[in-house]
């Protein structure tokens, strides 16, 4: 089968023929029906400081759904036929703990995509103990595909605890920030203001599409004054979903006193933080990582309701044979969010 490796610590990735992984009876095998290009799989391409501990080669991916095609005899969470999308946190149904039914202390636990091998291929093997997830019939497979990275998301705005009539800023037009002013917006804030750099513009035109109210290019307007001036003393809440050092300092500027910053980006350098301020003004920073399932099936219902909207975030389908292209356009962001169709 074809699949997206990461071959070796330097940029770039390789489409290489690979065997379909054999499935024991404590495992189950799925087809991949889309699987979704994710901003640490770019880190992971341009080869970005703190990927150092992969094991490589590995296939990449950790965003997909697919269609389950093979279980072992010990699988009891789903069936042949199956849609589903899962967790990419796998135990490995194997060692001691697994055997005792605590997978959650699994001594060989793997990070699909990272720790082993993920999604970009045309086939995935997951183990019984995977959280899956059985998908609606009216959910496609790949708006389901985003299903992880809205997860993500929706622990974050969870943290902020947002009222309604609250102001709120997002920082970063990319996929993530782009389901966060979804999700702010869906909270019933008073104002919501999307911040992205100059070649965010095709993204920063979509935020408005989807419901911003407000969007500022940082190189041409500074984010800080403008979200003083449009709440005087800055938002309640700030989302900085960049991935950029500048960004957390910005962040920490733009909220009010008693504020809250969450950081959801993964920064490859530490970003400077104003300490005075924030311990004067009573300012929270939080970071929101990860998720549960309870988390997972509130992400399902949004993506299948179309409360969330994904469709127009998906500016490219791409076969595998197209990885290097792909990844590419994200990196220079002429697209928004690639999804592979193995």
């Amino acid at each position: 089968m074809k699949a997206i490796v990461k071959t070796k610590k330097a940029p770039g990735v390789e489409v290489r023929d690979v065997n379909v992984p054999e499935v024991t009876d404590t495992d189950m095998l799925v087809k991949v029906k889309a699987a979704s290009v994710c901003g640490s799989d770019v880190h992971v391409y341009e080869w970005t400081p703190s990927y150092e501990w992969m094991p490589l080669p590995v296939i990449l991916g950790h965003e997909f759904s697919g269609e389950v095609v093979s279980v072992g005899a010990k699988v009891k969470t789903v069936a042949v036929g199956d849609r589903i999308t899962a967790m990419p946190g796998m135990a490995c149904s194997r060692c001691d703990y697994c055997q005792v039914g605590r997978p959650d202390l699994c001594r060989k636990r793997i990070s699909l995509g990272l720790g082993g091998d993920g999604a970009f291929a045309e086939y995935i093997r997951l183990s019984a103990a995977t959280t899956t997830f059985k998908l609606p019939e009216t959910l496609s497979y790949e708006a389901a595909s985003l299903t992880e990275p809205l997860s993500v998301v929706l622990r974050a705005v969870d943290l902020a605890t947002l009222r309604v009539g609250q102001t709120a800023g997002v920082l970063g037009p990319g996929p993530i920030g782009l389901l966060a002013m979804q999700l702010v917006k869906l909270s019933g804030v008073s104002l919501l203001m999307v911040a992205g750099a100059a070649p965010d513009t095709k993204r920063l035109a979509l935020a408005t599409e989807l419901g911003a109210d407000v969007t500022v290019d940082v190189t041409k307007e500074d984010p800080v004054k403008k979200a003083l001036a449009l709440t005087r003393r800055g938002f309640d809440v700030v989302l900085e979903a960049s991935g950029s050092p500048k960004s957390v300092p910005q962040a920490l500027q733009m909220v009010k006193p008693g504020g809250k910053v969450i950081l959801i980006g993964i920064h490859p350098a530490p970003g400077e933080i104003p300490t005075t301020d924030v311990v004067r003004q009573s300012k929270s920073i939080i970071g929101a990582y990860g998720y549960d399932a309870d988390i997972w099936n509130r992400a399902i219902m949004l993506l299948n309701t179309k409360r969330v909207k994904v469709d127009s975030m998906i500016s490219h389908r791409l076969p595998l044979t197209d990885a290097n292209h792909g990844f590419e356009m994200l990196v220079k962001k002429e697209a928004t969010k690639v999804i592979f169709i193995p």
